[in-house]
């Protein structure tokens, strides 16, 4: 697919954010509320499809994913972010390498993606982060991210795009945050990783509100679980021995 540009942002080797929703939509979230408060301007968009087709009332049609991106000329940024990753393998790596396109396009000098990092913390949710070049390690520890020690892998667009950029020539790294729900929305987590990613990019950004959603969202929750167990006490116990069934 072809990118469409709206207009092209003057920029001098931009940072750039590249975001798709994940295990606690910690990219999306964290990309989407960066982008609001830097009030960041649409410049381009690519469009792919999902691997179906949707109807209504018998008439169907291709089902649209767009990947939009946005410009922060003041803070000499470009973030991307998608409604949906693709659901074919061969189709995420052909879309990765259109985002590199446009990144290489426009001078791109590092690549930054976001993921989900399933740990159950007790506390604070932590950021750990793996890096495509060397260089970016020192980088990375000097705003107190842990850097992943043992095998793993990083799935989806979110890790994807950073192995093309690094064979197009542009360094990049993905920050991962700790999560205790796959699919609820991870917003205390977002707010941890959009801090230690703001200090490496030297902008001053106010979470606050990610932080009151996150706060509300666990106390909902909490409540619904409390609710569980009040009505698993509730039910009633029978005497009858299960039967096995071999």
């Amino acid at each position: 697919m072809e990118i469409r540009y709206l207009n092209k942002p003057e920029l001098d080797h931009p940072d750039m954010i590249a975001a798709w929703p994940g295990m606690g939509y910690i990219a999306k979230i964290s990309a989407d509320y960066l982008r609001r408060r830097l009030n960041a301007k649409l410049f381009a968009e690519v469009t792919y499809y999902h691997n179906m087709l949707v109807y209504n009332n018998g008439l169907g049609d291709l089902s649209p994913i767009r990947h939009r991106f946005y410009s922060a000329p003041a803070k000499n940024l470009i973030i991307c972010v998608g409604d949906a990753q693709p659901s074919i393998p061969e189709e995420s790596i052909r879309l990765a390498g259109d985002i590199v396109d446009l990144a290489v396009c426009l001078g791109v000098r590092r690549m930054w993606t976001m993921a989900a990092y399933p740990t159950e913390y007790v506390d604070e949710p932590q950021v750990f982060g793996v890096y495509t070049d060397e260089s970016m390690k020192t980088q990375l520890e000097s705003v107190g991210i842990k850097i992943i020690q043992e095998e793993g892998v990083v799935n989806g667009l979110n890790g994807v795009v950073i192995g093309i950029a690094k064979s197009r020539g542009i360094p990049g790294a993905c920050l991962m945050g700790d999560i205790k729900y796959a699919n609820v929305p991870q917003h205390l987590s977002s707010r941890a990783v959009l801090i230690k990613l703001a200090a490496l990019l030297n902008i001053e950004l106010d979470t606050t509100l990610l932080e009151k959603r996150a706060r509300r969202l666990d106390a909902s929750i909490r409540k619904r679980l409390e609710m569980f167990e009040e009505e698993s006490e509730l039910l009633p116990i029978s005497d009858k021995k299960p039967d096995y069934i071999s």
